[in-house]
Formats: C-alpha cells, structure tokens, sequence
C-alpha cells in the first residue's frame, strides 16, 4: 500500500485536483445523509485510505459536544489513533516499519483537529505528499470548522442561557454578559429595560469590557439625563437616541419587544465591538444573548408583577435580589403582626344614590383603592386584598424587621392617613354628587378596625398569593363592623402596644369598651383611637 509518484507535474496536479473533489463528494455525502461526526468519519477514512492507496488512516479532533474525540481505520501499525498522531508534527514519520504522512487540521488559525495516513512506503517526493494530505484535508477542514463552531455556539447558548436562570436577574444578566464577553470580546455593552410594575422607569445596567460599569444604582450622567427627558421613547424601535447620548454611535442595537404597541416595548439591548469589528458568529451570538434576555425579562416581569399585588417597588426590588426570597421571606410562618381593615361608611348606599352608573363606581373604587394602598406601602404595610370596598392591609410581612409595637403604631399612623385621605377624595372628586343627599351630607367616611395577633402569614393557595390566617384576622373584621362614621378602633392589644411609646402620643384612646359580635367566643375588648 504505497503513494504513488506521478511523471509529471502536470499528473501530479491532475492527482490533487482530483483528491480535492474525492474528499468534497465524499463529505458531500455524508452532509445530504445527515450523518453524525463519527459515521462520517468512518465513511471519510475507509474511503479516502483507499483511494490515497494507504493501510490506514485516523483523525483526531473534537466532535459535537466538544470533547476531544479519535477516529480510525485500517491498519495503524498497531497503534490507536491517539497515540498514533499525538504529538506528531506536520509531515512524515516512521512508524512499526511503515511511513505515516500527518497534518495539522486549522482554518485561519485555529486548529480543528489532526489526520494522519500509514502507508508500506511513499514514492513521491515528501513535498508533493503533504501537498496531496493537505487537498483532502482542506475539505475535512471546513467540515471539522462548521461542526465546531455549531457546537462552542450551542455551548455558548447554554452557558448563556443557565447565567440567565439565576432567580435575581440582575446578577444573572452580570453572568450572562461575562460568558458573551469572553467569547466575543466587545467593548461596551447597555441593557435597559422598562419596569412592568412601575411603567415609566427605567432601569439599565452598563458593562465596560464585560464588567459592571452604571447601574441605577451607580448612576451615569448621560443615561440619567436621557430617562429623565426622554423616558420611554429611548425603547422607541425606530430611535437610536441611547447610541448618541452614550456616545456609541456605531454600537449593533437589538430592540426587545412583545408586540407592536407602545406598552410592548420592553428593552434594549446596544453593544460596541471592539477594533476589529463583529464576526457574523459574534453578531449571531449577541443577537441570541439579546433573545434569550428578553424572553428572561417576560418572566421577571411577571414576576414582579405578581409581587405588586401586595408589596411597593422598593419591596420588591429588595426581595428580588434575594435568590431564595420566597422560601426566606413569603414562605408561611407564624408571626405577631398588626392588621388594618377600612371600609367605606354606607358604600352600598353611595352606589345606588350617588355613583349610580357601574363604570362610575368602577372608577371610584379603583381610584380610592390605589391611594389607600399607596399609603399603607408608605408606612411600612403589604396589602393582603380588598374585599367588597373593604381593604385589608398587614404590618409585618415581608421582612418582619419592626418590632410588634413599631407594626400596630404604623397600622395606626396608616389607618388615619387613610381617613384623612378618604374624606379629602369626598371632597375633591364628589362633593357636588354627595351634597344633592342627606346621608351624605358629612361626605364621605371610614370605618377602621385595627389589630395586633398571631398569625400565620405567608402565600398561600392556588394563586400563591400572599394573606394571613388566625382567629385575629376574624376579629378584626368585627371589629371594623362596630365602627361608626369616621371611626377607627383598636384592639386592646394595639392600645397597650402604643400606651407609652413616644412615637404615639399623636393618638388618643377612649375608655376600653366590650362587644359580643358573631362568631366570637368572647367578648372583644377596643377602644375608639382619636
């Protein structure tokens, strides 16, 4: 089994052209067939060892899952392909009394892999038997570089893709643009994206050769000045403010979206390559990186969303930065909390008499209901749910860290802020309607039931949302039934709390009164907070 020599030069070429397109067809072959890497690397070397007249042939090189792999045929010498061809420099080598031709697989300087073929002996000159391996292994190049660029992609996507599955997704947007930067080697790159609970903030993240650089909490000027002028129009798909205002005027932008409306942008996403440029690989992969963020960003947002149900921005941000939040601070756990329910004096009444049309009392209720929430969030509290025209409103949770007297004074503190804002609404947006009845001639008024017990608080049920359960929560209710016309009471377990806290000289409690009410055992002990 020999490599032949040819006469002429003219032969010789003939000889290598004819290689060239041998090795094409075959690897043509095994493409249409849809082979893996390793039966078409056996089909390859029986093949070509034929046609190259050799005993053998091996390849070293990497296969799809990137791990090093060996492929052989024939006869080797009685070697395997690894220790056949490891550590062989380009070009002929006596092996167990045979001759194996050898080269380096690369295309542009990166190195693929390895082939090697044994032949009884060679008869042309060395010169024209590396030119005649390097015609086959031209083909075999391009094939090995295709297979490996599609696999340290797909592996790039899953690095990329498990940096993104960190339950804080800041932290895992950091880790997401690391693994980018180490392959792509960018010079700046911008994350901005809309806030789904807070609609006109914007929050952004700067990396510097792939490391942090701003953030809304480390401000950049420029950035600053452009959300505080621009807002939302920076999402803009069909504006490019960000790159002049960053000054990364030549930055590859990628616009994050959910649809085709205004309320679907969601993001952008700019990156600046470096001096030489973005490859159509490097391009490929911020663009995935850009995708894959953005479907990220549709689940934190609804995420977040589902935290805002019960809890401000600044809560959530907080707990959104923990990794185990929900198993830290919303698992169920039993603690001493204080309880708000304020209810509307005679809303059934105010329905039928003076909102009358079921849009108008939409309108009222949503509207009441957002300001009363707002200044619960204010002064510390999370909102469990409204229940009618009735909001129910818990100190304590998420993070629990006031001390019980410090959560029935915020209760307190919230429940009359929540009176005096009631009363004004009256005023502001009804006045006229309510003036035109007599049992609304006072205006609009509250009646508030404030408690402090043991509950078991957490999120809970189907809905996974966040309440409370304890005889208290019942009690409060009652409690909250009793009260009269711009009333608030309070449990005694709230008054003795407050009794001598100077915080809580502001409120003055009546002598301690009793009441039977439905479903309670005893009789409840309160006084009216003035």
């Amino acid at each position: 089994m020999s490599l032949l020599a040819f006469p002429t030069e003219v032969e010789e070429l003939r000889e290598r052209i004819a290689l060239n397109a041998f090795a094409d067809e075959v690897l043509e072959e095994c493409i249409r067939d849809r082979l893996s890497l390793k039966a078409s690397l056996d089909r390859f070397l029986a093949k070509v060892t034929g046609r190259m007249g050799a005993c053998g042939g091996a390849v070293l090189t990497r296969d799809e899952a990137l791990n090093k792999a060996a492929f052989g045929f024939g006869d080797l010498g009685g070697e395997d392909p690894w220790t056949l061809l490891t550590g062989r420099a380009d070009g002929l080598h006596r092996v167990a009394g045979k001759v194996l031709l050898c080269q380096r697989l690369d295309v542009a300087g990166t190195e693929v892999g390895q082939v090697g073929f044994l032949f009884d002996e060679i008869l042309c000159t060395e010169e024209a038997a590396r030119e005649r391996l390097d015609c086959v292994a031209e083909e075999l190049d391009a094939v090995l570089t295709t297979i490996h660029t599609a696999a340290e992609k797909q592996t790039l996507i899953e690095q990329i893709n498990l940096a993104l599955s960190n339950r804080v997704f800041e932290a895992g947007l950091d880790e997401a643009v690391a693994v980018l930067h180490r392959c792509v080697g960018f010079q700046k790159l911008v994350f901005v994206w809309r806030d789904s609970v807070n609609a006109d903030h914007l929050f952004y993240r700067m990396y510097r050769d792939g490391e942090l650089e701003f953030h809304n909490e480390r401000p950049h000027p420029g950035m600053e000045t452009a959300i505080k002028e621009q807002g939302l129009d920076l999402l803009s798909p069909e504006r490019h403010r960000l790159r002049v205002v960053l000054g990364i005027d030549g930055a590859v932008e990628n616009v994050l979206v959910s649809g085709a409306k205004r309320a679907d942008w969601l993001g952008k996403v700019l990156v600046l390559a470096g001096p030489d440029g973005f490859s159509t690989f490097a391009l490929d992969l911020v663009r995935l990186l850009a995708e894959m963020a953005r479907e990220r960003l549709v689940d934190h947002n609804r995420e977040r969303r589902h935290l805002a149900q019960f809890f401000p921005g600044p809560v959530i941000n907080a707990l959104l930065r923990e990794t185990h939040y929900q198993e830290k601070f919303l698992a169920p756990r039993e603690e001493k909390i204080a309880i708000l329910y304020a209810d509307i004096n005679g809303f059934t009444k105010l329905s039928e008499q003076v909102l009358e049309q079921p849009s108008v009392i939409g309108r009222f209720v949503d509207d009441w209901s957002a300001g009363a929430v707002d200044i619960l969030w204010r002064h510390g509290g999370t909102f469990d749910k409204m229940v009618g025209d009735c909001i129910i409103g818990l100190f304590g949770p998420p993070f629990y860290q006031e001390a019980p007297e410090q959560r029935a004074l915020a209760a307190a503190r919230a429940a009359r802020e929540i009176l005096d804002f009631t009363i004004a609404y009256g005023e502001k947006h009804l006045a006229e309607k309510l003036s035109k009845h007599p049992d609304f001639a006072r205006g609009l008024g509250l009646a508030i039931g404030i408690n402090l017990c043991p509950a078991c608080v957490g999120t809970m049920g189907p809905n996974q949302d966040l309440t409370a359960f304890s005889s208290g929560m019942n009690t409060t209710a009652r409690l909250q039934s009793l009260a009269g016309f711009r009333e608030i009471l309070a449990m005694d377990s709230v008054v003795e709390a407050l009794r001598g806290m100077p915080e809580a000289q502001a409120f003055a409690f009546s002598e301690m009164d009793e009441a039977k009410v439905k479903n309670v055992s005893k009789p409840i002990r309160f006084a009216r907070v003035g």
